[in-house]
């Protein structure tokens, strides 16, 4: 599983695992969604890494 991590400076201020996933287009690759605190605000974060040329050909 792949991970993820943001810093700001030198500062880590995530470190996120993605999940294998197969998306609705036919790519496949990974996916996370998730919430972090930056600055003292929250935000909800949406990682995604898709396989260039996974997607099926269609018949």
């Amino acid at each position: 599983m792949p991970r993820i991590e943001m810093y700001e400076g030198s500062q880590k201020i995530a470190d996120v695992g993605l999940a294998d996933k197969a998306f609705s287009t036919g790519s496949v690759g990974y996916y996370a969604n998730t919430k972090i605190e930056f600055n003292g605000k929250k935000y909800q974060c949406q990682f995604q890494m898709v396989e260039i040329g996974s997607k099926q050909a269609k018949k």
